[in-house]
């Protein structure tokens, strides 16, 4: 049985847990968790569209650039 693949926003959670990070280091951490899948497209415009999304339901913080877990990001990670 296939166990089902992580979403980007899980993949950023995770990321974030470990500290605040910026884009480019969010984009490099989610392709190495992505590990080889058939995801095809900018990945970075992937990540960017999740975030917004994080930072909207208030699960990620961010401060010019930098991005963090919110109050809510540290109950979901």
């Amino acid at each position: 049985m296939k166990t089902p693949p992580l979403t980007l926003s899980h993949l950023i959670l995770g990321q974030l847990a470990v500290g605040e990070r910026r884009l480019l280091t969010l984009v490099v951490g989610v392709r190495k968790g992505l590990g080889a899948t058939d995801l095809k497209g900018d990945l970075s415009a992937r990540v960017q569209a999740s975030l917004r999304g994080l930072v909207a339901s208030k699960a990620v913080v961010n401060t010019d650039g930098m991005y963090s877990l919110g109050a809510v990001g540290h109950i979901l990670g």
